[in-house]
């Protein structure tokens, strides 16, 4: 719940371990208020959030900044990416365990505790999605009497026939892949292992996943070379996270709705566009040793961005970093 302290709102729960939630908007003024709604309301979990505006087109970030949770927002200076969005976020978060969400997910009131309750050093832990369309948004709070995990690719896929992009397979007519049920859960996915097009690090989806702080830091966090790409710089995240020594563990019960965007079509047609230069890039990064010295390039990465950004709000006076958050 939302309460009233020291003339700051926080969100107060009590009973798991706190989180951390970092929320990347691109022109996601249609959904962002109905995020943070969602996010304010959850249940069982001390919660802070971020919220950080890849200089949208749109005026989302300072609907965010107007919403009563009073996340921190920032506002880059010039479109980068989501990676270097979530990175941006990652430094300015303070709890153990950071929860990547997108600015298109409304997460149901108890998503987060199932999350939270399982959080630990050196887990990795995959929220699921189902689609709804912008319009539902419409008809007021959006509040799921059930969920359809089958609607999560992870829980069911069919690829069509052809050669697959990232694992090299060619199939000779549609294959339907239940991968968690295949997999027990993923215990039989790894050590480079690929069932049909699904190998362990590309089960690492940021549209909701919570991951320890500190070892996303240590690994350099979100690679800025996806920029204009689509689908594998979370899978490189977790690529990196399970050469560390990470585990990936899925939550089947946390499950949050993926608002459509009201130009679904034409944004899906672009990021299929890109599909080839993605894979081509992850492939490249995989085969690259596992990068050193992640945590000082992060830091150095994010404070170049915040030095240029603006913070529309946010209580910087508890931040460890607020030094890098004042506009310059």
């Amino acid at each position: 719940m939302i309460t009233k302290q020291d003339n700051e709102y926080h969100i107060r729960t009590s009973g798991c371990a706190p989180l951390s939630a970092v929320v990347p908007i691109r022109n996601r003024a249609f959904a962002i208020t109905h995020v943070l709604d969602a996010l304010a309301a959850s249940e069982g979990v001390d919660l802070e959030i971020i919220v950080v505006d890849d200089a949208s087109d749109d005026d989302g970030a300072f609907r965010a900044a107007a919403h009563p949770s009073r996340p921190t927002v920032v506002r880059l200076a010039k479109p980068v990416g989501s990676s270097v969005a979530r990175n941006v976020g990652t430094v300015l978060t303070s709890a153990p365990t950071v929860l990547y969400v997108d600015g298109d997910m409304v997460l149901p009131p108890l998503t987060l505790r199932e999350l939270a309750s399982r959080a630990a050093d050196g887990l990795v832990l995959l929220g699921f999605r189902q689609h709804v369309p912008a319009a539902a948004l419409a008809a007021g709070p959006l509040t799921p009497t059930s969920v359809d995990l089958d609607q999560d690719p992870r829980a069911s896929t069919v690829f069509p026939a052809g050669l697959l992009p990232f694992s090299g397979t060619i199939l000779d007519s549609p294959k339907r892949c239940r991968l968690l049920d295949e997999t027990d859960d993923l215990r039989g996915l790894g050590n480079g292992r690929w069932v049909f097009d699904w190998s362990l690090p590309r089960t690492v989806i940021t549209a909701l996943v919570a991951m320890p702080r500190e070892a996303v830091i240590d690994v350099g966090g979100f690679h800025p070379g996806f920029h204009g790409l689509w689908g594998a710089e979370d899978a490189y995240v977790g690529a990196k996270l399970i050469a560390a020594g990470c585990k990936v563990a899925p939550v089947r019960s946390a499950i949050g709705l993926h608002v459509d965007p009201p130009e679904a079509q034409s944004e899906d047609g672009r990021k299929l566009n890109s599909l080839p230069r993605t894979v081509a890039f992850f492939h490249s990064l995989l085969a690259q040793p596992m990068p050193t010295g992640g945590g000082t390039w992060l830091h150095d990465h994010a404070e170049a961005q915040l030095n240029r950004a603006t913070v529309i709000h946010g209580d910087r006076r508890s931040n460890p970093f607020h030094e890098l958050t004042e506009p310059r």
